[in-house]
């Protein structure tokens, strides 16, 4: 009977991007294995026999006689056992093999979460070909964490997704080609900035009213851009690792960082609510300034935190790279609806008609 392997559907959490190439081609064929019918003594035997690394002699393999994969046995466990116990009541790991066309990271995360140096790979007719090592999958997810930042960066490749971006190419490669695959998203910056600016000019007599109104503005924008990055970094990272997940995200990850950007919120608002009443607020006789500053601070902290997540996982339900594209849409919202309170309150609190 063939042995199983491990499910690694949807084991990684990598955003949506094109599909990596096959554990089968990191593998190696060299590892140590005996038939399920050695006892001890034989598989320590052909532990010294073999030619393998020293890291891949830590376990012997078992494999029946068709060449099924049917669980290993540590070296350390073989060394204590009789030589004449049979090795199959030392083994473990029945079900840890994976197929030999899985992505390469999603076998890495099996081999980082189980306490193994070594993944058994299997073919279609669940016969062991080799081994992804310990080293090979920290290379690997490595190798995602840097393409992940890249995408976070906004310079993944979003005009042609089997071509995957590599630092060699963004900054040796034609400066026409790295200008294409950057600035699709600045210029969604651009119109949001202009939007912005828009919103502020139908605040102009407001602004011109309580001149202490601009002293503000760059602290609710920049307030509000500082906790939005933090939040869609830690969602880009929480997702790459397998930490942020589509099934429990609004159960679990969103609610919790919408509880942080709550918390977060109140603290600075409260500060900054203090030091503009004492500072621009009871000089220039608008106490109110002070209520002003922190209930738009509120507001831009508390609704950056949460688009941080929010959109980047309507990205990847879209099956849109959420990376490079959700920054801009979070600074253009949070910009707007923070600005937009701040003027508001000013216009309401204040008592200056626009």
């Amino acid at each position: 009977m063939a042995s199983s392997t491990v499910d690694t559907t949807g084991a990684s959490g990598a955003p949506n991007r094109p599909a990596r190439d096959p554990i089968s081609e990191r593998i190696r064929d060299a590892f140590v294995h005996v038939s399920d019918t050695a006892t001890a003594a034989e598989a320590i035997a052909a532990v010294s026999r073999s030619r393998v690394p020293t890291g891949q002699a830590a376990v012997v393999f078992v494999i029946d006689d068709k060449g099924h994969y049917k669980g290993f046995a540590r070296l350390s466990a073989l060394l204590r056992a009789e030589g004449a116990t049979q090795v199959t009541t030392l083994s473990d790991g029945a079900g840890l093999a994976v197929r030999h066309d899985t992505e390469q990271e999603a076998a890495a995360r099996v081999l980082q979460n189980k306490d193994v140096p070594l993944l058994p790979v299997v073919n279609d007719r669940s016969e062991m070909i080799g081994v992804l090592t310990f080293d090979d999958a920290m290379d690997i997810l490595e190798q995602e964490t840097t393409d992940d930042i890249m995408f976070k960066a906004g310079v993944g490749d979003v005009f042609n997704s089997d071509d995957h971006i590599r630092s060699e190419k963004l900054t040796q490669g034609p400066i026409w080609y790295t200008v294409r695959v950057r600035i699709l998203f600045l210029l969604v910056t651009l119109a949001g900035g202009l939007i912005v600016g828009g919103l502020i000019d139908t605040f102009e007599d407001v602004l011109g009213a309580v001149l202490a109104l601009a002293i503000f503005i760059p602290l609710v924008m920049d307030m509000g851009g500082n906790v939005g990055t933090q939040s869609s970094t830690i969602f880009a990272r929480g997702f790459a690792l397998g930490h942020v997940t589509v099934q429990d995200f609004w159960r679990k990850n969103f609610t919790r960082e919408a509880m942080v950007g709550l918390v977060m919120a109140v603290g600075v608002a409260l500060v900054a609510g203090t030091v503009a009443y004492f500072w621009q607020g009871v000089p220039n006789d608008i106490p109110q300034l002070g209520v002003v500053v922190g209930v738009a601070l509120f507001t831009s902290v508390f609704l950056a935190a949460c688009l941080g997540f929010l959109l980047p996982y309507v990205m990847v339900k879209l099956g849109v790279d959420h990376a490079p594209g959700a920054d801009p849409f979070i600074t253009t919202i949070k910009d707007f609806t923070g600005l937009l309170v701040y003027f508001s309150m000013a216009s309401w609190l204040i008592g200056v008609d626009m």
